[in-house]
């Protein structure tokens, strides 16, 4: 027996292979599948985009590698709420490694912007290429509009969004083209296939699942022709070198009519590059499985097998898979979110175009086989997609953040996947039923106008996008990226001349979301910032500030809060108020101050006027009644303050002149429902004085 048999490619297709009409139609795919991303990138900038939050604390992460601090795992994941309170982190630290450079060459908010809008690109563009590769011009091009669809329909913020649990999304594409790639034969394109599912899995726990099924499947494709070839061997009793090149029976597959001719190669080579990427790419995770306290691959596994909060069911995963194939097809809909995906009922129409959908990939799986394998493996890896997605599927928690689309994006692949291969399928039928019609002789201009047709579809949704202004286009915090920016600048400059920085923050946005923005904004300025009451999992251990620590010789102190700031410590350096007009009408909008909250006698027929039903009339009652304690927040909801306006309190007594400016001046901004920033620089003594446990 050979020690390292050969193993046939089948059919190849390559770019510089295209003739001189082709040329131009792939160079207009590759600047329409790039357009969506320079959109995306202008409009972070027309936004003036900033990290903040999770992106903040990802990018900190990237910037203290080049002193040495290497993360060995991903971000903190949220399975505390649902389980132990230690909790778990995303399973690797792969996206800090790659944002390193970029952060440090380009600064925080350029840096992150331009490296994950090229990873995302290339992930676009290498999944068109690779069906190029596969299944030649004509099915690339098809391939390519079902990309546009894509593209449009989850958004212009994914496209340069850091945040892990979006970073998978895109490149899940690539891994499903290269995946199905390898299974067919192509280990060449092993090592591509490593780098990208390793990518994939360290992500996010939401996509680790879809992201195995896929690598299962490669596995499968590189294990199934040796054993078939033994089967056969032991069948027919033939000698080793009988058996044919290609995993099966000599023969067995046969390239394409008009293809580039296959030949056979060695596959070890890519096998052992393979192996070596993933043992780099994977060793943070595997030093801190063997060397934590707590290994973060034990701790995911035992949360995956012990945790008994409420998940959501099958049911709801299944109707995943079917939305994932169904009507209205997904890449026609955009600002989708998980209440799209996951309740009930289905519709029958719903049903009906999903079995036919899943139907034709069976079927296609199996009628092809024989006749044209990378086609048939195209919907098998599609179909093998679909159900590690809706293993993912029943996983995710059922709670309020089951509404987030970041933990269905396998979804997309698959209805790119699939459609990809019943497209393909149903134009190697039609061919099939032309050429025995005699009607060949028109084949030439059919393709020609089937790929102007193409083009056009591809430039519609380019146009689309560019028009398109949804929820999917919209960043997170952006209402306060003005503000963030204003704190930043003025703190930068506080900071100059000093090395170490200490920040204390407070307020519901200071500690989810501005606080880690200023944290980078320092850091990246070249100062040793550090947070009282930072956590090490997110931010890592030097920028932690830990009782007894010398805090320096400039401490900074950010409040955020909701139309007004609590007192405290030191000099206001800087106060920016995202609702500057609506907070100056809250203030005068109230006459007698102090008069005691009085409901009218006829606050029930006010509510009855409306026309809620009774559910809704109480949850509106009930609201009313938080005025004393939260005014700001009725006035501010353009539905309780229609009522105020109406005379559903007696007392206070509210000037109407001031409700209606306030009803025309809505809604208001807010970044986690703050809209007051206020940066503070105190000493060490006012630090202590304000946290005396800091003392010791």
């Amino acid at each position: 027996m050979r020690w390292a048999p050969r193993y046939r490619l089948g059919p190849m297709y390559r770019l510089r292979d295209l003739d001189g009409r082709a040329r131009p139609v792939a160079f207009a795919v590759f600047v329409l599948l790039a357009i969506p991303f320079a959109l995306s990138l202008h409009r972070a900038a027309d936004v003036g985009w900033i990290p903040s939050g999770d992106d903040a604390m990802i990018g900190m992460r990237a910037h203290g590698i080049l002193d040495g601090h290497l993360p060995l795992v991903g971000q903190p994941s949220t399975s505390h709420l649902y389980g132990p309170d230690e909790g778990t982190a995303h399973p690797g630290p792969i996206e800090f490694y790659w944002l390193a450079g970029p952060v440090r060459l380009l600064g925080p908010t350029a840096g992150m912007l331009a490296a994950t809008a090229l990873v995302n690109l290339a992930s676009v563009l290498a999944a068109a290429w690779i069906v190029l590769r596969r299944a030649g011009p004509g099915v690339a091009l098809w391939a390519s509009v079902l990309l546009a669809g894509v593209l449009w329909s989850e958004g212009t913020a994914l496209l340069s969004d850091p945040i892990s649990s979006n970073m998978g999304g895109l490149p899940l594409l690539a891994l499903g083209a290269a995946a199905w790639a390898v299974v067919d034969g192509d280990h060449r394109l092993l090592p591509l296939a490593t780098v990208v599912g390793s990518w994939v899995a360290q992500q996010h726990l939401a996509i680790v699942a879809p992201a195995a099924a896929l690598v299962a499947w490669v596995l499968v494709g590189l294990v199934a022709p040796d054993v078939a070839r033994v089967w056969t061997r032991w069948r027919s009793g033939e000698p080793a070198e009988a058996a044919g090149p290609g995993g099966g029976a000599r023969g067995s597959r046969q390239p394409a009519d008009g293809a580039p001719s296959s030949r056979g190669e060695r596959r070890w080579p890519w096998l052992a590059a393979s192996v070596v990427i993933a043992a780099v790419l994977w060793a943070p995770v595997a030093w801190q499985q063997l060397t934590g306290d707590r290994g973060n691959v034990s701790a995911v596994v035992d949360y995956a097998r012990t945790s008994e909060s409420p998940q959501l069911t099958a049911a709801d995963a299944v109707r995943q898979g079917v939305r994932a194939m169904g009507y209205p097809p997904l890449l026609v809909r955009s600002d989708l979110n998980g209440f799209d995906l996951y309740p009930g009922p289905l519709r029958p129409v719903e049903i009906v175009v999903a079995a036919l959908g899943y139907g034709a990939l069976g079927a296609t799986v199996v009628v092809w086989f024989r006749r044209r394998r990378t086609l048939s493996l195209l919907a098998a890896t599609a179909l093998v997609l679909a159900a590690g997605g809706v293993v993912n599927g029943s996983s995710v928690p059922a709670s309020i953040e089951a509404y987030r689309i970041n933990f269905y994006r396998w979804t997309f692949v698959v209805a790119w996947l699939g459609w990809t291969a019943i497209g393909w399928a149903a134009a190697r039928l039609a061919l099939a039923a032309a050429a025995g019609r005699g009607v060949r002789r028109w084949a030439l201009p059919a393709r020609r106008v089937l790929g102007g047709a193409a083009v056009v579809a591809m430039v519609a949704a380019t146009l689309v996008n560019g028009f398109t202004a949804g929820v999917d286009d919209r960043r997170r915090d952006q209402e306060g990226f003005g503000a963030m920016r204003a704190v930043a600048a003025v703190a930068v400059d506080e900071a100059e001349g000093h090395d170490r920085v200490t920040l204390v923050v407070r307020g519901r946005s200071a500690v989810l979301a501005s606080g880690s923005m200023l944290m980078l904004q320092l850091a990246a300025a070249g100062h040793d910032v550090r947070l009282v009451d930072g956590e090490e999992r997110f931010l890592g251990a030097h920028r932690v500030f830990r009782p007894g620590d010398d805090p320096g010789d400039l401490v900074l102190l950010l409040t955020t809060a909701r139309n007004e700031l609590p007192d405290g410590p030191g000099r206001v350096a800087e106060r920016h108020d995202i609702n500057a007009e609506v907070n100056s009408l809250l203030r005068e909008a109230v006459v007698d101050e102090g008069a005691p909250l009085i409901v009218a006698e006829d606050a029930d027929r006010l509510l009855a006027d409306r026309g809620h039903e009774a559910a809704v009339r109480e949850y509106l009652a009930a609201a009313m009644a938080t005025f004393e304690e939260d005014p700001a927040a009725v006035l501010t909801n353009p539905t309780l303050l229609d009522l105020v306006a109406d005379g559903y309190f007696a007392s206070p007594e509210f000037d109407p002149d001031v409700l209606a400016d306030l009803a025309d001046a809505l809604p208001v901004a807010t970044v986690n429902d703050d809209d007051l920033f206020e940066l503070r620089v105190l000493t060490a003594e006012e630090l202590l004085a304000l946290r005396p446990d800091l003392d010791r």
